[in-house]
């Protein structure tokens, strides 16, 4: 077992095992033993950098939305169309979400986890950052303005979590559209919904 002055950086393999062991079983069902374990150092070490479940359940959150927000605003630049920006975010999220499949289960899991109020953080990081988008498209001009961007971002967030949350069942066979069909689709209804 690792202990705190050891070479490797174990505050993040305490991060990265929490992610995990949280996406896996929830709050509730997570077990600090087993992230220790997965981490490779002894259960007193979590406590040491995170204070206790809570704060580790917190932690995890935080870095979750953190992740979430910069692939909503990498997708975004000045040189862009607003209309380039919002495509260039959906697609940034879908790949941040499908690139990470803890992440993924961490947003869905939040939506159900009451155990804490920071839980939905990382869906709402998605929303807020996509209305940012479309809000600053409204004000240059480019999408309509009797459209509510917090709807409109919420509506993205679900046509985007929905889909990779329910993909087996949406998936049949082969010649059923593909995550870049998908997100592409995804892209061109909101696309052409906000715009005049």
């Amino acid at each position: 077992m690792s202990e705190p002055g050891a070479s490797r950086n174990s505050r993040k393999l305490v991060a990265d095992a929490a992610t995990a062991e949280f996406a896996e079983h929830g709050y509730a069902g997570a077990r600090t033993e087993r992230i220790a374990k997965q981490a490779g150092v002894n259960k007193q070490l979590l406590f040491y950098y995170f204070g206790s479940k809570a704060g580790l359940y917190q932690g995890v959150l935080d870095a979750a939305a953190e992740e979430l927000r910069v692939a909503v605003t990498s997708g975004t630049s000045i040189e862009f169309s607003a209309t380039e920006s919002l495509r260039s975010s959906l697609k940034a999220v879908f790949e941040a979400l499908v690139g990470s499949p803890h992440l993924m289960r961490l947003v869905v899991r939040g939506a159900f986890d009451a155990v804490s109020e920071a839980a939905d953080r990382p869906i709402r990081e998605i929303t807020t950052e996509l209305a940012r988008v479309i809000s600053r498209g409204q004000g240059l001009g480019y999408f309509r303005d009797d459209v509510d961007p917090t709807v409109a971002a919420k509506q993205a967030a679900v046509l985007i979590v929905g889909y990779l949350a329910l993909e087996g069942a949406l998936t049949e066979s082969p010649a059923e559209l593909s995550r870049a069909d998908w997100i592409s689709s995804v892209s061109d209804l909101l696309v052409r919904s906000l715009s005049w």
